[in-house]
């Protein structure tokens, strides 16, 4: 089983006297990478809720965004900033006469506006709404977790027909490889018969020739090797059936550096256009594979 890294969460409830929403978005990244943003009055909040999500999500940016409509606990004051307000007020006319501009402020545009409005509190405002935004935390982080592993259904479709194409592309190289040895001495044969003044030919050099040429150009430990990182690539894939869920994608992306390295050297050894023509194609697949690996958290 493997998650995306990309996913998406939004719920909303009520704590106090306040309309509370939590949103979660994560995106691709090498690391985790958590990024906060609440109310002042919750930025008390933000060690235990980062520790929640690192613990359920491994890998990627995680961006989180709490947000409040109203008093958290009977306790808190709104307050107006006056100062601040007649500061935008005067900056807003002095504008509007260089710009030539009608000026009409509206009360519910300048209350909008950053630092008029203050909402001052007891100082207890974290401690008596942590329980029930905790709940709603995990609730939030269980839909995420669930979109992702959809998304991650989907990814492990696409890769598993990509390794079934890379798997195809190894076994038609297979039947290849004596094929070009059997070539290559008859190119050489066919060669010294077209000289006009022919040697008498050495049959221990010739056949020291094409065993040099046989040993330069075999390419059995590569596939081998290819076939080996595909069955791994595919346990990797089937991990994490239970229990807590470790993530998978940096060992995949180096299982794909480890193919498109074998999947080279197959190319550079042989001299035969088919096999350099498969090569390609396998070249292609994993570039494929290494795509949508890094979608995988």
């Amino acid at each position: 089983m493997i998650r995306s890294m990309t996913g998406y969460s939004s719920l909303r409830g009520v704590i106090g006297e306040a309309m509370v929403s939590i949103e979660i978005k994560t995106l691709n990244h090498k690391q985790q990478d958590v990024h906060y943003h609440s109310p002042r009055t919750l930025s008390m909040l933000e060690l235990p809720i980062r520790e929640r999500l690192l613990k359920t999500l491994r890998r990627g940016r995680i961006e989180v965004f709490i947000r409040v409509n109203g008093a958290l606990t009977p306790q808190d004051n709104i307050s107006v900033n006056q100062g601040v307000a007649q500061a935008y007020l005067n900056a807003a006319r002095q504008l509007a006469e260089t710009l030539k501009l009608d000026y009409q402020p509206r009360l519910e545009t300048i209350l909008a506006f950053n630092g008029v409005v203050e909402a001052d509190d007891a100082g207890n405002a974290p401690e008596q709404v942590w329980p029930r935004l905790q709940e709603m935390l995990d609730e939030s982080l269980q839909n995420l977790i669930a979109m992702k592993t959809s998304e991650g259904e989907r990814l492990m479709t696409e890769l598993n027909a990509l390794l079934d194409k890379m798997l195809a592309a190894t076994e038609a190289i297979e039947p290849l490889r004596d094929v070009v040895v059997t070539e290559y001495r008859e190119k050489l044969l066919a060669r010294i018969q077209e000289w006009e003044k022919a040697p008498d030919l050495d049959p221990n050099r010739v056949a020291q020739e094409i065993a040099f040429f046989a040993d330069r150009s075999d390419i059995q430990e590569e596939m081998v090797r290819l076939k080996s990182h595909i069955q791994q690539f595919r346990e990797i894939l089937n991990e994490n059936q239970g229990g807590d869920y470790q993530a998978v994608g940096r060992r995949l992306d180096f299982l794909c550096q480890e193919l498109f390295r074998e999947a080279n050297t197959i190319g550079s050894k042989s001299s035969s256009l088919a096999i350099t023509q498969k090569a390609l194609e396998l070249k292609g697949t994993i570039e494929q594979l290494r795509e949508q690996v890094q979608n995988i958290e």
